[in-house]
């Protein structure tokens, strides 16, 4: 059996969401949104993208080696970590000016293993190492535009008596989107709203051997997208620490079955959310652990205040998921 280094893979990418809206109750007893003050210096924790993307893993590998495949173990799995970072200057689009960059970052390492003696290797077993970067931008005075830069870097070796051939991907991609219209300042359930979005990607592909050189491959594509955000209704969303009330957002585009929830709490943040590939969950993250000014208090960093409520590139309020599907050319072990 040849041993490819990479299949076919599902990568979800969270997205990192720059102003935040608290969702604060009315007299009907409904959630509204309204903009607020965001910090420099808040960060938030989230669970299951590193389970998400070893089962879509093994998936795969199940797939096109039933017979043969025996499943996978998890070595370590980070959570995502988000951060506001900074206020800076970026100039991209048609805007030059202030914006707020936050990253988001996550390392998995997981064993996935084969029948004994089934592959030409020692151990008949894979260890895969992947991280996920993500840097954003987005300007102050306007939700219409951000960029972001999503790198995830996949090295792969198999185990056994010094066994040293190691195939690694590094996948690098900058997408700048405008989108047509702002998010309404403010929301509750029953609220609707479609906005046209306009994406351009930058997309490199860097690809190598047992340390040799890398073999680089470029593109570039520009896309538009019409998308539908429904508030669907409130919800109790429970985690280790608290129970949330929640508001649920819908984003789907226009002639597509798959979609994503956002489970919004109180102060805007996504206590929850799930992607979905026709009709399936693919992917569930859930708020672990957070530090905020809103919630705690004034940092000694600088506040900004945002106009509006912000908006990323399908205009949702909240971190919101995205799939990936990052199709590899197989690179073999000889």
């Amino acid at each position: 059996m040849r041993a490819a280094a990479y299949k076919s893979i599902f990568l979800v990418a969270i997205m990192i969401v720059l102003s935040q809206s608290p969702i604060l109750g009315n007299s009907s007893g409904e959630f509204s949104v309204e903009p607020h003050h965001y910090s420099a210096g808040d960060w938030y924790e989230y669970d299951g993208y590193g389970l998400s993307l070893a089962n879509s893993l093994a998936n795969s590998y199940s797939v096109e080696n039933a017979s043969e495949f025996v499943g996978w173990s998890k070595n370590y799995d980070e959570p995502l970590l988000l951060e506001v970072v900074e206020r800076g200057t970026c100039d991209f689009g048609e805007w030059a000016g202030s914006c707020m960059r936050s990253t988001a970052t996550h390392s998995l390492n997981i064993t996935l293993e084969w029948v004994t003696n089934s592959t030409p290797y020692d151990d008949d077993k894979m260890v895969l190492n992947i991280t996920t970067t993500i840097q954003h931008e987005e300007p102050i005075a306007t939700t219409a535009w951000n960029r972001e830069r999503r790198t995830i870097a996949i090295a792969a070796w198999f185990l056994g008596d010094g066994e040293s051939n190691i195939a690694e991907t590094e996948s690098t991609t900058i997408q700048t989107t405008h989108s047509s219209s702002e998010r309404p300042k403010e929301m509750m359930v029953g609220d609707t709203w479609q906005s046209t979005l306009e994406v351009t990607k930058e997309d490199t592909l860097r690809q190598r051997l047992n340390r040799g050189m890398w073999n680089d491959t470029s593109s570039s594509i520009s896309q538009t997208r019409e998308i539908i955000f429904t508030v669907e209704e409130e919800s109790t969303v429970h985690t280790a620490k608290h129970d949330w009330q929640t508001l649920r957002l819908r984003e789907q585009a226009v002639g597509e079955d798959n979609y994503s929830l956002a489970y919004l709490s109180e102060y805007g943040w996504p206590v929850r959310t799930e992607e979905y590939e026709g009709g399936v969950v693919v992917m569930t993250t859930v708020l672990t652990d957070f530090s905020s000014a809103q919630y705690d208090g004034p940092k000694v960093t600088t506040i900004e205040e945002s106009p509006a409520p912000s908006a990323l590139v399908t205009g949702i309020i909240c971190l919101c998921a995205a799939i990936l599907v990052a199709r590899r050319s197989p690179a073999n072990y000889a």
